[in-house]
């Protein structure tokens, strides 16, 4: 098998046929043999039962039936543990992602690159929240993780098999694809695309979800959270100091001044604040361990569906 096409499927019974046929279009003017994995994230409507018919009507393509909402980067991942293709793909399931650019991402692998994903230089009309959620996870990301200068790896790329292989040893419940891949290489191509408007419906991800995610990546693949809570934490014993001998200079030379009770509240306050910051971002780390030895899963496969049943095996790690 040449190609795998992971995608991710949530809340996309009205979309995911058009984004097969496109699919389809794109490698029909190829001579690559590919497969299509679908992954049903716990979609609340009968997002299943469609890729699963279409599943069963197609030679080499799959659907995955999660037991539960895992989450996107969760659904890729279990994707990745069935792909056979030399070279993995992900597709998004609403229609936004310009799949005919995937030869052009494949041509790039040829190339000598690791990885390649699109630069998009025309995301169309957006809410203002997601433009504002995007801005900030991708600050977040240049901060915290690790890349070569202007690279941003989002949902929609190609990668060889071994980036892969590599990814899914990550077998933790907090996956984040973006941190996967650089953790992996940073041989990546960009190429310069655009994101189209949805198809049908709206995005699946809400503010909660959005939030999970940067947190995901916040706290997965960095220290740097804790170093910065260090850092406030020198300064407010900084300012706790100064203030300490500004009231005792104040109080010498100023005898007949009482010592303010809402002054001395206020640096209570500021320094109990800082604490709690920095208690509660230990305490997310330290949560997060404990769900990981606990082995909470990453995702759990319900069924894999496909013509005459033939199911497909997962990939060695």
């Amino acid at each position: 098998m040449d190609l795998s096409i992971i995608i991710p499927c949530y809340c996309s019974g009205d979309n995911i046929k058009k984004v097969v046929n496109d699919i389809d279009a794109t490698m029909g003017k190829t001579d690559m043999t590919y497969e299509i994995i679908m992954v049903n994230d716990g979609s609340p409507d009968n997002t299943f039962e469609i890729i699963e018919e279409i599943a069963k009507k197609r030679e080499n393509t799959y659907a995955v039936d999660l037991a539960r909402n895992s989450g996107q980067h969760a659904a890729i991942m279990a994707g990745f543990n069935y792909a056979k293709g030399e070279v993995i793909a992900t597709c998004e399931d609403d229609g936004q992602t310009e799949v005919s650019i995937i030869p052009q991402l494949i041509e790039k692998l040829n190339e000598g690159y690791d990885v390649a994903a699109p630069r998009y230089v025309d995301r169309g009309k957006r809410s203002l929240y997601r433009e504002f959620g995007t801005k900030c996870a991708t600050a977040m990301a240049n901060w915290m993780i690790p890349r070569p200068k202007g690279v941003l790896v989002p949902i929609f790329f190609a990668a060889k098999k071994f980036v892969v292989k590599e990814i899914i040893k990550y077998n933790q419940p907090y996956p984040y694809i973006e941190g996967l891949v650089l953790r992996s290489t940073f041989n990546i191509a960009l190429i310069d695309s655009k994101q189209n408007e949805r198809l049908e419906g709206k995005s699946g991800y809400t503010f909660k979800k959005m939030l999970n995610l940067w947190l995901n990546g916040f706290t997965s693949f960095s220290i740097k959270p804790l170093r910065v809570s260090i850092v406030f934490g020198l300064i407010a014993a900084f300012i706790g100091v100064v203030v300490g001998i500004y009231v005792v200079i104040h109080k010498l030379v100023h005898p007949e001044v009482l010592v303010g009770w809402s002054s001395t509240i206020a640096v209570i306050m500021f320094m109990f604040g800082i604490a709690f910051v920095i208690l509660g971002m230990i305490g997310e780390y330290v949560g997060r361990i404990y769900l990981c030895i606990n082995k909470t899963p990453q995702f759990v496969v319900r069924q894999v569906s496909c013509k005459n049943g033939r199911k497909p095996d997962e990939v060695e790690k």
